[in-house]
């Protein structure tokens, strides 16, 4: 099994978190749909994510940038992921921060992005995610077709393209 580390230096105080929990929710759907990759938040060598925070996307969008290089099979070298600074969500009351939840998806769609998940299909690698209004932050989701998240979830055609990659 592959280790790939998640660099969390750069990425500053709103996605500390998020981002830890989109590690430990992707490591176990990973592990239950036996995916041969694991990521972690304490330095590894091989593989490695760098993630960094991004003034120049919009607070307003839902997605982040990742860039990576892989190897011939299309396993991870290195890649750098690029999160908006915050993320906004609209309320009756105006705009607020978005909740934790919904970072933690954003996240975890470009960490599979990085891991060589190039398609936007469905689920958590959907191509459009509408934000979905919680009573509070906590309890903001971002919707991508039917499926509201967090939890994170993978489609069954995003488990057999990292599979192809990882096993």
């Amino acid at each position: 099994m592959t280790t790939v580390w998640v660099q969390l230096a750069n990425v500053g105080a709103n996605w500390m978190t998020p981002c830890r929990k989109a590690v430990t929710a992707l490591n176990d759907l990973f592990r239950r749909n036996q995916i041969n990759v694991s990521l972690t938040t304490n330095h590894s060598n091989g593989p490695s994510i760098t993630v960094k925070v991004d003034p120049g996307i919009q607070g307003t969008a839902v997605h982040g940038r990742t860039t990576a290089e892989s190897t011939d099979t299309g396993r991870l070298l290195r890649a750098e992921v690029r999160l908006p600074v915050k993320v906004t969500i609209n309320t009756p009351k105006g705009q607020r921060d978005a909740g934790l939840g919904v970072l933690e998806v954003i996240a975890g769609h470009e960490f599979v992005h990085a891991l060589g998940h190039s398609a936007h299909n469905s689920h958590l690698m959907g191509q459009t995610m509408n934000k979905e209004l919680g009573d509070s932050g906590a309890g903001d989701r971002l919707r991508s077709g039917g499926v509201k998240m967090p939890p994170l979830m993978l489609s069954t055609e995003s488990i057999d393209q990292l599979k192809t990659i990882w096993n």
